[in-house]
């Protein structure tokens, strides 16, 4: 063929193919760019919880230096040691938020005699409760318990031998009965005792029966042992005397043992005590009231006859279980008196006086 080179053909087709392997491989390479061919999978991406260490708790920073004590302090005293024991601390007193109203009267009674208080005691408040129940229950006034009575208790028998109180009336309770014994001859002395350091009381109600309400106080278990110092226990006191306010300004009536019977009165004023202590024996009393003397009937432990021979041993034994005399005016006395006292008693004369306020 004129003009036809075959060398140039061949040269022409081979550059068409090096540039349509070109263009392919820049085809590829934009397809595999945009994401249109499939590759490889992408590595795992691992996740990894961190652990959560508790950071060290940071130093605290260094105490300030104690400014030297100065030169005319005295030495610190250095600290008990083993051998040294620590001193305990006093225990503070602690205040009962709702005191007895009864048993506040009766350390008041006391206080004005100058005898110590005395505290209740929380194991025999059951037993002497008790009693009282059994007092108008069974409608019997009585220092025991009748082991037949179906409402006789072991912890009411404990408590009987104790002041008791009944009444037809209802709602007596024991601050009544307290104003009743501090009257009676032979229940003071028994307030009075400087032995006594504890005592339980009850009460109980009973509209069913002849006997509505009774109280008892026991002033037995409680008693201790008093020194020589104790006594003489002097009622009322020179100085808080006579308060018609809280006490009584005439005799119990119907006080056991009677001591009306002895006197031969129908009535008389509130008892004024001596106590001496066991083995000392009053011998003779006599009252003045503003100045004047006065009649007053005098109850002594050798002497006192009551109105039987059971009333009399009960009422000698009460007198002279503490070395006591009572004596008890004809006639109240008033507010505004000074009354002088004065017992002569084996072991000297003891004289005082006081006001009735």
């Amino acid at each position: 063929m004129d003009g036809f080179s075959w060398r140039w053909a061949a040269r022409r087709a081979a550059w068409a193919l090096v540039w349509l392997l070109a263009l392919l491989a820049l085809a590829w390479v934009g397809l595999r760019a945009a994401g249109w061919l499939p590759g490889p999978p992408p590595a795992p991406t691992t996740v990894s919880t961190p652990t959560t260490a508790e950071a060290p708790p940071a130093e605290a920073p260094p105490e300030a230096p104690l400014p030297a004590a100065p030169e005319s302090a005295p030495d610190p005293q250095p600290e008990p040691g083993p051998s040294d024991p620590v001193p305990p601390v006093p225990a503070q007193p602690t205040t009962d938020p709702t005191p007895d109203p009864a048993l506040a009267l009766l350390n008041r009674l006391r206080a004005g005699a100058g005898v110590g208080a005395v505290r209740a005691e929380p194991d025999w408040q059951a037993g002497c409760a008790a009693h009282a129940r059994y007092l108008v229950r069974a409608d019997r006034a009585e220092h025991r318990q009748d082991p037949a009575s179906p409402f006789r208790s072991a912890a009411g028998e404990a408590c009987a031998p104790g002041h008791y109180f009944v009444s037809s009336q209802p709602g007596s309770d024991l601050r009544r009965a307290l104003s009743y014994w501090v009257g009676g001859a032979f229940h003071l002395p028994q307030l009075l005792d400087p032995r006594l350091t504890r005592v339980a009381s009850g009460e109980a109600q009973d509209a069913a029966g002849a006997f509505r309400s009774a109280a008892v106080l026991d002033v037995r278990r409680g008693l201790g042992a008093a020194t020589g110092e104790a006594y003489p226990v002097r009622y009322p006191g020179p100085e808080a005397g006579l308060e018609l306010a809280a006490f009584p300004a005439e005799a119990s009536a119907a006080e056991w043992p009677d001591p009306l019977v002895h006197c031969g009165l129908s009535g008389a004023g509130a008892p004024i005590a001596l106590l001496m202590g066991p083995g000392v024996t009053v011998r003779g009393a006599a009252l003045k009231v503003n100045g004047r003397p006065v009649p007053a009937c005098l109850l002594r432990a050798d002497t006192f006859r009551g109105a039987s021979e059971g009333d009399t041993r009960a009422g000698r034994g009460v007198l002279a279980a503490q070395g006591a005399g009572v004596l008890l005016p004809h006639a109240p006395l008033r507010a505004g008196d000074r009354a002088q006292v004065s017992f002569g008693t084996s072991a000297g004369r003891v004289a005082w006086s006081f006001r009735v306020r």
